[in-house]
């Protein structure tokens, strides 16, 4: 249940991730003024590379405090656009927090919106200040005996420097609230506190986003330093999963659009190919977010939207009727499946656009829908097209029932 803060409390928080997002900005300016020398000192040693992200942790006496919270910095670059990188972790409500985290992070167990101080505007429709709170019960990729919970400030929007460049930035600052008090020491539950900040900028005429984080973790109680630190890399190697997240988003949206216009039945839905995945589908469903259409449009989407309950279980996977006729050529690269002929056949269906397509023409992907993830096959025309999709984070995120 969200909160409201007193106009001297809520300036409080405007101010602290304000000096957060400043200093960080300031030091990514330097990083980048200098090439990044500091990558070099003696005080800074290689933890761990993944794809184009390079993670650092900074060197401690281990008697320090350092020692025990220790600072994590994560530069490089990843692909895609600038906003796509807010678009993914942004969670208006709690019903968004929980698809969002999920998908972002291992070992999500519950979460709340506690309270909502600024959102977006025209100017800056990324933007959002607000009070989180959540509940994990994995470390990095260790599970724990005891949940950790996490009291949270989070900021977010795109702005320009000093000089003109624009720029996104993201916060997560560890708070204490009296609307959300430590767990009781008997509790099961012990409170972490963490910082994270990051600025991401648009490489100019490239589809890459250069990328500048800092983090500190105080996981609590007696935790291993080497899982402090997997933890740590697993928080800055999310930055990846927002970019997924965000195209789970657009790929939702484009499948409800799709349905608007050919106006397609309820039972159209069960052609849809639902792909085997390792990963558990949580009772709250994986993720969610996307945006959503016009009143006069999502109205009529929900009249008519399935129910996929049905479309979840293997049994009916591996026994899922399918209308496609024999011939369909793949919506990509126009070939007939094999043997079509002679034993009828067909190709997966696009759970996008429910056109045929081929093994070659084909990716995993999940939809976003109430209350589970749905895996489904998505032809790259669909994969290609969601990415020119144009979105608004100011509207709620379409989901499919």
């Amino acid at each position: 249940m969200e909160t409201s803060l007193a106009d001297g409390e809520a300036q409080a928080y405007r101010h602290l991730a304000h000096s957060i997002v400043s200093r960080t900005l300031a030091h990514e300016m330097e990083h980048r003024r200098t090439k990044g020398p500091e990558m070099g000192q003696r005080d800074w040693k290689l933890l761990k590379r993944h794809n184009e992200l390079s993670i650092f942790k900074r060197r401690a006496p281990e008697q320090s405090q350092q020692a025990q919270r220790p600072m994590v910095l994560c530069v490089g670059s990843i692909a895609g656009e600038l906003e796509d990188v807010l678009y993914g972790v942004h969670a208006k409500t709690r019903e968004e927090m929980q698809m969002v985290l999920p998908h972002m992070r291992k070992g999500y167990v519950n979460c709340a919106l506690l309270a909502k101080l600024e959102g977006g505007s025209a100017t800056d429709p990324y933007r959002q200040l607000a009070l989180k709170w959540h509940l994990t019960d994995v470390l990095g990729d260790a599970k724990i005996l005891k949940h950790r919970d996490m009291c949270k400030l989070e900021s977010m929007g795109i702005s320009t420097d000093a000089q003109g460049d624009k720029y996104a930035y993201y916060l997560l600052q560890s708070v204490d609230f009296a609307g959300c008090p430590p767990p009781h020491e008997t509790s099961d539950t012990i409170r972490a506190n963490m910082m994270f900040c990051s600025i991401y900028r648009q490489v100019p005429g490239s589809h890459t986003v250069e990328v500048y984080a800092k983090g500190m973790f105080d996981l609590g109680g007696d935790i291993p330093s080497f899982l402090v630190y997997n933890t740590s890399s697993a928080l800055m190697v999310s930055i990846i999963s927002a970019m997924e997240s965000a195209e789970a988003k657009r790929l939702t949206l484009l499948a409800m659009l799709k349905a608007e216009e050919s106006a397609a039945p309820v039972d159209d839905l069960s052609q849809l190919d639902l792909e085997d995945y390792d990963g558990d589908l949580t009772p709250s469903g994986y993720l969610n977010s996307g945006y959503s259409l016009p009143p006069e449009a999502t109205s009529s989407i929900s009249a008519t939207a399935p129910r996929l309950s049905r479309f979840l279980s293997k049994s009916y996977r591996k026994s899922r009727s399918r209308r496609q006729a024999a011939a369909d050529p793949c919506c990509v690269c126009t070939k007939k499946p094999a043997m079509a002929s002679l034993v009828g056949a067909t190709h997966r269906t696009c759970g996008v656009c429910l056109r045929g397509v081929c093994n070659k023409c084909h990716v995993k992907r999940r939809l976003f829908a109430r209350p589970h993830l749905i895996p489904v096959a998505c032809c790259k025309s669909c994969l290609l097209e969601a990415k020119q999709l144009t979105v608004d984070p100011l509207e709620p995120c379409p989901m499919l029932q």
